[in-house]
């Protein structure tokens, strides 16, 4: 194993250009590459200080492929290689309409149980929220782009409100199959 260097963002470590749009094939070689490198029996005779780093290391790649291979902690993780913290993400201005959205796609989902039919509207439902989720990665991207780091976090707390959204829906879904 060559020396960590634990202060190279994720995008260096995997070799891959600081962008929105990743190449998840090579991110997925890299990173298997990565693991074989790391494995636990590649240190089983190392001294403890180098196992002790290769288990650092590890986790530290296990973090960054996490971040890189989701759209929206990936995103983030942008957002704060450009100095924004998480708070001031979170402190952008959603538009109004998209707040009035999220209230009655909520509505909907706590609704479904009340359904004669649940599983069809619930597809639907999942379907109208992954398309609205594509449409704030392209807003993301598009801001981010174009450095206009404001609308890029508001693409992003969009994302978050979505993904959460999605994550019900993904319940009510498993919920609705174990009845």
């Amino acid at each position: 194993m060559s020396t960590p260097d634990f202060t190279q963002t994720y995008f260096q470590l995997f070799d891959l250009p600081v962008r929105f749009a990743v190449d998840t094939v090579a991110l997925g070689d890299v990173y298997r590459q990565l693991q074989r490198e790391l494995h636990p029996d590649r240190f089983a005779s190392a001294a403890n200080h180098e196992q002790r780093i290769a288990v650092q290391y590890s986790a530290f790649v296990n973090e960054a492929y996490a971040v890189l291979k989701a759209p929206l902690p990936r995103a983030l993780y942008l957002l704060e290689l450009k100095g924004m913290s998480q708070e001031e993400i979170s402190r952008q201005q959603v538009d109004g309409g998209f707040l009035i959205e999220q209230m009655e796609l909520r509505e909907k989902l706590e609704t479904m149980h009340d359904l004669v039919d649940p599983d069809t509207v619930l597809d639907h439902l999942v379907g109208e929220i992954s398309a609205d989720i594509k449409l704030h990665h392209a807003e993301f991207e598009s801001a981010y782009t174009h450095s206009d780091l404001p609308a890029a976090a508001s693409a992003c707390v969009k994302m978050q409100y979505l993904e959460k959204l999605l994550q019900e829906a993904e319940q009510i879904e498993s919920d609705l199959m174990d009845n």
